[in-house]
């Protein structure tokens, strides 16, 4: 299977060995461009959980906020990466917009679950930020679902991110939104939760990684990893199942 990884900005050599296996189209600066594909503009504050993680002021990944002071991303997008020169950013509908609604943090902790950075299984961590978050109206905390808590396939879900609209399209500064499909268990795999948005191009892709996968307000899924290309229309693409990580989340949140 030959696995794409969606982060965006420093990689590690072994995510850069994976990545390498499927270049994206498209550069900055030497790092890899992120888009959702085939998604819309979010209303502003419609997603308040959603946090952008920073490195030099540089969106690289995503990851959602589950508790007035903690996180949850993908354990790549640190994989290789010191945490304490992450930035964390709630609040946050235009990445360079100076937005009142913004707070911003730094990571003080981090709880891992035995990642396996070459198969991907585990894909989850957890981050306690320096303080807690204030929470309002933008900036809140979405509920996690209960252990091995079961999503059937056709659930609707909705993902969201900051990246290009298409691949060969303008890169928007606001947070867009994709909403996609579970799908069978024959086409995923048991520690992961896949979702598709076939017959048409759209997807998550880089720059997604870590970021919520929502559904009927329950966060079920960790953006990981897609098969092929982004928003291929064909193969599913892969989030870590949150559900099956309940007591580990449990622990840290309890520390």
């Amino acid at each position: 299977m030959n696995i794409l990884l969606l982060t965006l900005g420093t990689l590690s050599a072994a995510t850069w060995a994976v990545a390498a296996r499927h270049p994206p189209s498209g550069r900055n600066g030497g790092l890899p461009r992120a888009w959702i594909v085939g998604g819309q503009e979010a209303a502003p504050g419609s997603h308040p959980y959603i946090a952008s993680l920073q490195f030099r002021r540089r969106h690289f990944c995503g990851g959602a906020l589950i508790a007035p002071q903690f996180l949850l991303t993908a354990a790549h997008c640190l994989d290789g990466m010191s945490p304490t020169r992450v930035t964390v950013v709630l609040g946050a509908h235009s990445l360079s917009a100076k937005e009142a609604s913004k707070q911003s943090f730094r990571i003080a902790r981090v709880f891992e679950n035995g990642f396996d950075p070459q198969s991907l299984q585990n894909d989850i961590l957890v981050l306690r930020l320096d303080r807690p978050a204030s929470l309002n109206r933008s900036v809140q905390a979405v509920r996690l679902p209960g252990q091995d808590e079961v999503v059937p396939p056709g659930t609707p879900c909705v993902a969201a991110g900051w990246g290009r609209l298409s691949t060969e399209g303008r890169i928007p500064d606001r947070l867009q939104e994709l909403n996609v499909t579970v799908t069978g268990r024959n086409l995923c795999r048991p520690n992961n939760i896949c979702t598709g948005v076939f017959m048409r191009q759209a997807g998550i892709c880089f720059g997604d990684s870590g970021g919520p996968l929502v559904c009927n307000g329950v966060i079920q899924g960790v953006s990981s990893f897609i098969i092929r290309t982004c928003g291929s229309g064909v193969a599913p693409d892969f989030f870590a199942r949150v559900a099956l990580f309940r007591r580990f989340i449990d622990s840290a949140l309890s520390s």
